[in-house]
């Protein structure tokens, strides 16, 4: 009889106490795995024990690997393989979340694809690193080795991002504009992508976080930008309907902001009252890849590859400098949304001259109820139309949608693959995403300098 499979949580932070073990006792409760173990580093242990005591469902080991002594040693893999050796002895299949911080993403998905341990990895993907500092030119032969290594091993590898099964973006506005597409055989003209992420991290705090930091050489892009620039790829992937046989070219430049503008950016009212004017930051811009950018705007071009001609421009804008709704000078403590972060995306997506969809999908933060915690989200789709060629379409149309939670796709995501039915979101899909974010990483160290690659 076929074992059921032992799950194993690397990295056991807020984001899987909060958002994930409903997802997991289900998948317990229907038999598709028995259930779950969990890893971290032992700078971490009193606070795991501390969150494992406060949950309901608690894993059945707590693992603690030693802290790494290198600045390139995140996942070393003498600590962790006898840990997956042992389980897989005890329990005969396991499966593994890689929850880790994204530094050490590579370390986990390498020994998974190379021993053939079905595996669902946080987005990014992976940072790979260079003497301690992220290297963006690595992204693209480390995937490809991925990717060819997980063929000599046929399990599936999946990525969990916010993109592949949301109700708006997926659900509504891909479905419908793919629809549209082949009933016009219209391609994607135009694409026009920004992103406000509202994340206020205050100087020393860049120096000081070890999740979501910046002082590793990796920022927005790599951060919450992956969500959006999965979003674009998908997007941009839709000419394939339109042109199958065709292969595409992107070329982008970029402009970039980074923590040493900071000081400059932000009311003084406000830096001041945080305690963070802090002037002397401005003297490391000649160094600003010491820090990971913090705003980037893009223009592209895509290309079909054989002709040369243009089929779709477009812009791309992932910024964190945009309104949100901290107001605390220090960290919280049992609070995930440390840095007040709330998203807005604005998108507009043209089939040239007859028909094109805008979506704007924000964050609603409700007051008076932890605000920070609990964040809804609104969205309204709007079409424009050339009626008078489509007689059965309108020249405008507008739907509105609220209560929603970004939250539910990433559960949906988990739930799928916890159930070994998930396919929208197979590394080999992600291909064309890294690729990008190779890209996007490379021009923002040549602002305003194009940057050309084969995209699909």
């Amino acid at each position: 009889m076929k074992k059921v499979p032992h799950l194993v949580v690397v990295g056991f932070d807020e984001i899987v106490s909060n958002k994930y073990l409903s997802c997991i006792q289900d998948a317990i409760n229907l038999g598709a795995i028995d259930s779950y173990s969990v890893i971290d580093l032992e700078s971490e242990r009193g606070e795991i024990l501390k969150r494992i005591k406060s949950i309901p469902l608690k894993p059945e080991n707590a693992f603690f690997l030693p802290n790494p002594q290198y600045k390139d040693q995140w996942a070393n893999r003498e600590d962790f393989e006898p840990i997956f050796r042992e389980l897989r002895d005890k329990k005969g299949t396991i499966k593994v979340y890689i929850a880790t911080e994204l530094k050490a993403h590579e370390g986990y998905l390498r020994y998974c694809v190379e021993n053939g341990i079905p595996s669902l990895t946080e987005k990014p993907i992976l940072a790979p690193m260079k003497n301690g500092r992220f290297e963006p030119r690595l992204i693209e032969p480390v995937m490809q080795y991925l990717l060819d290594e997980s063929e000599k091993h046929p399990v599936n590898h999946s990525v969990m991002t916010l993109s592949r099964y949301h109700q708006i973006y997926n659900e509504v506005v891909i479905e419908s504009l793919k629809t549209k597409m082949i009933e016009l055989q219209a391609p994607l003209t135009s694409f026009h992508f920004r992103h406000a992420g509202g994340v206020w991290n205050l100087h020393h705090e860049y120096e000081s976080r070890e999740d979501h930091p910046y002082k590793y050489g990796y920022g927005m892009i790599m951060h919450g930008g992956y969500h959006y620039i999965d979003l674009t790829v998908q997007f941009l992937s839709l000419n394939k309907l339109i042109f199958p046989n065709a292969g595409f070219t992107l070329t982008l430049s970029s402009y970039v902001a980074y923590p040493s503008d900071q000081n400059d950016r932000i009311s003084k009212i406000f830096s001041e009252r945080f305690g963070d004017n802090r002037p002397e930051w401005s003297s490391i811009r000649d160094n600003s890849s010491k820090y990971g950018e913090t705003d980037v705007t893009t223009t592209f071009c895509m290309k079909e590859k054989q002709s040369g001609r243009t089929i779709t421009l477009g812009t791309i804008s992932l910024e964190q400098t945009t309104p949100s709704v901290r107001s605390w000078r220090h960290f919280p403590e049992g609070v995930y949304n440390k840095n007040g972060r709330v998203s807005n995306v604005d998108l507009e997506a043209q089939l040239s001259t007859l028909h094109s969809v805008n979506v704007q999908c924000f964050d609603v933060p409700i007051r008076k109820i932890k605000e920070v915690e609990r964040i809804d989200a609104f969205a309204r789709v709007s079409t424009r139309t050339n009626a008078s060629l489509l007689p059965n379409d309108e020249y405008n149309t507008c739907r509105t949608f609220s209560g929603l939670f970004h939250s539910d796709s990433n559960r949906e995501l988990m739930t799928r693959w916890l159930l070994d039915k998930e396919e929208r979101s197979l590394l080999a899909d992600h291909l064309p995403t890294m690729k990008l974010t190779q890209a996007l990483a490379i021009s923002i160290q040549q602002p305003g300098y194009p940057v050309t690659f084969d995209f699909i």
